[in-house]
């Protein structure tokens, strides 16, 4: 009998299904995580179609692209983001901006012709959205009628724990936002507590507010569920972490930690530009990149020209990101390029350093290749994920407004010579390949898993379903106190009585005495 199930279940997994990808955000590098796991489900037979700004260079076997494109506008927004992380400061008006940008973005990717025909002439056994306060394309999966997963690039923040009913647990869980070590004295806990507040009560619910108008626009509620229904009945959270980076969290069984799904178990071919420049570094090499939201071109001039003196001075080479065909000032041992291959320059033997703005994905990258980090945090996570690698002692951390020409290259020299950020480092690789299966092959069994049992129904919490009172009690609370205080004061009328009965009974004996 069990022989049998077995065969049933390989036979079943085997079966290719028709997988809708969409992951709208204008950032690269969190398109890349959901482009891999797309081509590996597509490796194994499934027909993917994603929908993203960034599609392949080359023809791939059952993956079909469709390609959208931000307004002029929506790119001015973002270069303006761009420049303002770069130079390590994040202003009110600019994310506010990126807020009502995000959902216009999606809006009119929904009204694309190329959508609008894909809704009308497709069928799909299952949708992947690629997660960026974009609950609204969820609607999709009313649409084709099949289950929804959700892919998230980095940390599991309030929304998504919220969308399957896990515990935000934030007197045990560092939330990345709170930019906090520990959780060792009360300050901590009750500036962790806030952070989680805030990023439930404020960031949810105005993202919910937008992403409603957009859902109900694009899926009306007289031939669609509902925009909270649909988030309800979303199958799986898929993220790109795991508890050796972000930290161990108690985690329900449908959100599955895939961190570092872009790391592939065997580095692939570097394009022979840098393989030889790479090769040729006899004394190694440093890779220098603020990844994709953050472009080094916008670094300020002054703090450019301190970089390039530091360079010029090294043994090492450099491979720098560099978003321009021009950087005044390159050494001849710094190689510029406008997108690299991280990963598999970081699995190359001859890196020795990795200069970073320490975003989620570049972390995990360097830790899975045993490269130290020289961080340079400039917003978001990134500091707290400096802060958590220094005091795992993998890291030296460095502020943009700080550097100088004495600090980076202390900081190179520390790095660099002493031989106790590798080895930390080396061991920490250890523990985040230390699993039962890869990421990659994690994510492709857990798509398949909600595939096989047509959405796994049985992993739904009941508590997802539960308002804030009901999920933390506070109505059963509540109710066994007024049943404490009822009872209290009954009890309390009766022993009045009783005494009241007592006294009068006395008083008359005494009269008749």
């Amino acid at each position: 009998m069990n022989l049998n199930l077995l065969v049933l279940l390989l036979i079943a997994g085997t079966e290719c299904s028709r997988i809708l990808f969409i992951h709208p955000s204008l950032s690269r590098s969190h398109v890349i995580p959901s482009q891999i796991l797309a081509k590996l489900l597509a490796k194994k037979g499934h027909e993917v179609t994603f929908i993203s700004p960034y599609p392949q260079s080359k023809a791939i076997e059952n993956f079909r692209d469709i390609k959208i494109a931000a307004s002029e506008e929506e790119m001015n927004i973002l270069n303006e983001m761009q420049k303002e992380m770069s130079e390590s400061k994040i202003s009110f008006s600019i994310m506010t901006k990126a807020m009502a940008m995000l959902q216009d973005f999606g809006n009119d990717t929904l009204n694309l012709p190329e959508i609008k025909d894909l809704m009308k002439n497709d069928k799909f056994d299952l949708v992947i959205v690629g997660y960026i306060m974009n609950e609204y394309f969820l609607g999709l999966a009313d649409h084709f009628k099949c289950p929804s997963i959700v892919f998230f690039p980095a940390f599991p923040i309030s929304a998504l724990l919220k969308m399957v009913g896990n515990p935000l647990s934030p007197e045990g869980s560092l939330h990345i936002l709170a930019n906090l070590r520990t959780l060792d004295s009360f300050v901590d806990r009750v500036l962790n507590f806030i952070v989680n507040a805030v990023d439930l009560v404020l960031m949810k619910n105005f993202f919910d507010y937008q992403g409603k108008a957009v859902y109900d626009y694009n899926f009306p509620p007289d031939r669609y569920r509902s925009y909270d229904e649909m988030i309800r009945n979303v199958s799986l959270v898929l993220v790109n972490t795991h508890f050796t980076s972000s930290g161990p969290r108690p985690l329900l069984p449908n959100l599955v930690e895939v961190g570092g799904l872009q790391v592939k178990p065997n580095p692939a071919p570097l394009p022979e530009d840098l393989k030889t420049f790479l090769d040729d570094a006899k004394d190694g090499a440093i890779l220098f990149s603020f990844g994709s939201n953050a472009k080094s071109i916008y670094i300020p001039e002054d703090k450019q020209k301190i970089i390039l003196k530091v360079f010029s001075k090294l043994k090492q080479r450099v491979i720098m990101k560099w978003e321009s065909d021009v950087l005044p000032g390159k050494p001849k041992n710094v190689l510029i390029s406008k997108w690299l291959p991280q990963d598999d320059i970081l699995a190359h033997p001859n890196i020795k350093a990795f200069i970073s703005h320490c975003g989620y994905g570049g972390v995990i990258e360097a830790k899975s290749n045993g490269v130290p980090i020289i961080g340079i945090p400039l917003g978001a996570d990134q500091k707290g994920n400096a802060d958590k690698i220094v005091e795992e002692g993998w890291a030296v951390r460095l502020d943009m407004t700080d550097i100088t020409e004495e600090s980076l290259t202390n900081a190179l020299k520390e790095i660099l010579s002493n031989p106790k950020y590798r080895d930390i480092v080396g061991k920490q690789a250890i523990l985040a390949k230390d699993r039962p299966m890869n990421a990659q092959d994690t994510a492709v069994y857990w798509v398949e898993y909600v595939l096989r049992h047509n959405g796994a129904p049985h992993l739904h919490y009941p508590g997802a379903d539960l308002n804030f009172f009901q999920a933390n009690s506070i109505d059963v609370i509540l109710f066994i106190f007024a049943v404490i205080y009822a009872a209290f004061k009954v009890i309390k009328l009766i022993c009045g009585f009783i005494f009241c009965r007592s006294k009068k009974g006395s008083n008359e004996k005494l009269k008749r005495n």
